[in-house]
């Protein structure tokens, strides 16, 4: 029973992959084909531009997937490390997130050139998930957090009072 769940998260992640592959291939492969055949007149640069530089990126992070997602095996063919859990949140979550959005724009962007405005969401997305951090970081106070009451004030001030004390008394140095 030793290392189950490495095996079985080898296992899912190679299912993912499996399924992540078969999906990358056969959307981008749809795209070409109804753009080079049906819809080649309405083909432009910008259009071409826009598909290429995310298909790009598309391709990047599905090689970092699958390099991440990979397991480890030493020399003995025993199992060192099960790779990257695929299904965990996060960066990887992320990952996916912006190759499920890339092929719902590409699918899209066959019906209409605006499609690629969706790209839009993810940068809003980010900041959504930036903004608390940086309020806090401003120092910024919400609407939520409350004033400090006049005991809070107290106390701090006895605080502050007691350890001025503490810095005036004399300090004996051993010789």
């Amino acid at each position: 029973m030793a290392n189950q769940s490495a095996k079985r998260v080898t296992q899912q992640n190679a299912q993912r992959m499996s399924l992540l592959s078969k999906l990358f291939i056969g959307i981008n492969a749809f795209y070409i084909f109804i753009r080079l055949v049906f819809q080649y007149r309405s083909l432009s640069w910008t259009g071409s531009i826009m598909y290429l530089a995310t298909a790009g990126v598309e391709t990047l992070l599905y090689m970092n997937l699958y390099s991440v997602s990979r397991p480890r095996y030493d020399p003995g063919g025993v199992l060192v490390s099960s790779g990257t859990d695929l299904s965990q949140p996060g960066l990887v979550s992320y990952m996916f997130d912006y190759i499920y959005i890339s092929w719902f724009v590409h699918v899209l962007s066959l019906l209409t050139k605006w499609a690629w405005a969706l790209y839009l969401v993810i940068p809003v997305y980010i900041g959504v998930l930036a903004a608390p951090y940086v309020k806090q970081f401003l120092g910024s106070r919400s609407s939520s957090e409350p004033a400090p009451s006049a005991e809070d004030e107290a106390k701090e001030k006895k605080r502050r009072e007691k350890k001025e004390r503490k810095q005036q008394r004399a300090k004996y140095v051993r010789a």
